[in-house]
C-alpha cells in the first residue's frame, strides 16, 4: 500500500478542500476540512429606497424653500406700484396743484411704499399745503403734507407775452403786477397795483412767430380779494407787466410819469 501522504483525491474542488496535511506521530490519517463559505455583499440600494432616507429628503426641502425664496424676492423688486412724485422743485408751504405732481412707478417693501402718496389718491392731496420741502422727481411723502389749505382768492389776469417774463414765469413764483395807464393829455403813467403775488397756473404761450404779439393768461392768488378790482381795471383800460423779485423782493417801486 501506498503512504497515506502519497495518496491523491481524484475530485476535489480547489474552493473547498484544504491541501495535504501531514500524517500525526500516531498514524492518524488527516481529516479534510471545508472552508467556511464567502459572505455576499449586500445589494446596493434602490433608488426609491435612498430618495426616502432622511438626508435627501432634507436636501429636497432646502432646495424647494430656496426656490420659493428666490421667485418671492424676485416678485417683490420686479412689481412697481404708482406714486405720486413732484414735477418740479417744491419748497415747504407750496399749496398742491394738478401741474406739481405726476405718477411713476417705485418698486420697495410694503414698508417704504406705506410711507408715499399712491397715484390714486391724486385727487385727495390737490389742495393741501406741503410742511416740508419735495425735490423735483422724488416721491410725495406722507409726512410732507400738511392740514388742507384754504381756497385762496385768485384773479386771472391777459399778459403780453414778452411782458410776463418772455415765458420764463413758472407756477410757484411771486410777482409784482405793474400797470401803465394813458393819461387825457397824452401822458401814460405806470404804477405797482400788488406785489408778493404767488403765481397759481400760466397758459402755454403759442409757438413760431405769433409769440412776439400772443397774450398768456396767468392766474394769481390774491391775499386781499379787495385787489381784484384794480387788476380788473388795469386788463381794461391800461397795460399789464409782471415782475419778477429777485433778492431785493420788497424794496419800494416808486410810480413812474411821462408827459402830461
Amino acid at each position: 500500500m501506498k503512504p497515506w501522504s502519497q495518496l491523491r483525491l481524484g475530485r476535489r474542488s480547489p474552493a473547498n478542500v484544504v491541501p495535504d496535511l501531514p500524517l500525526t506521530g500516531d498514524g492518524a490519517g488527516a481529516r479534510l476540512q471545508l472552508r467556511a463559505p464567502l459572505p455576499v455583499p449586500p445589494s446596493p440600494p434602490r433608488p426609491r429606497q435612498r430618495l426616502l432616507q432622511p438626508l435627501p429628503v432634507a436636501a429636497g426641502l432646502l432646495i424647494l424653500v430656496a426656490v420659493a425664496g428666490y421667485l418671492a424676492v424676485y416678485n417683490q423688486t420686479t412689481k412697481r406700484t404708482e406714486v405720486l412724485v413732484a414735477a418740479r422743485e417744491l419748497p415747504a408751504g407750496t399749496v398742491l396743484h394738478a401741474g406739481d405732481l405726476r405718477s411713476a412707478g417705485l418698486a420697495g417693501d410694503r414698508q417704504v411704499l406705506a410711507s408715499v402718496v399712491p397715484a390714486q389718491q391724486l385727487s385727495g392731496v390737490l389742495g393741501m399745503r406741503l410742511a416740508s420741502p419735495v425735490a423735483a422727481g422724488l416721491p410725495l411723502p406722507r409726512t410732507a403734507l400738511a392740514t388742507r389749505a384754504l381756497v385762496p382768492a385768485a384773479f386771472t389776469v391777459a399778459v403780453p407775452f414778452l411782458h410776463a417774463l418772455g415765458g420764463g414765469l413758472r407756477p410757484g413764483d411771486r410777482v409784482t403786477v405793474l400797470a401803465t395807464f394813458e393819461a387825457a393829455s397824452g401822458g401814460a403813467q405806470t404804477r405797482a397795483i400788488s406785489r408778493n403775488l404767488e403765481v397759481l397756473a400760466v397758459g402755454a404761450p403759442p409757438s413760431g412767430l405769433e409769440q412776439a404779439s400772443a397774450t398768456v393768461s396767468v392766474t394769481l392768488q390774491l391775499p386781499d380779494p379787495s385787489v381784484a378790482s384794480e387788476l380788473a381795471l388795469a386788463s381794461e383800460a391800461g397795460k399789464i407787466d409782471l415782475l419778477r423779485e429777485g433778492t431785493r423782493a420788497g424794496a419800494p417801486i416808486p410810480p413812474a410819469r411821462v408827459g402830461g
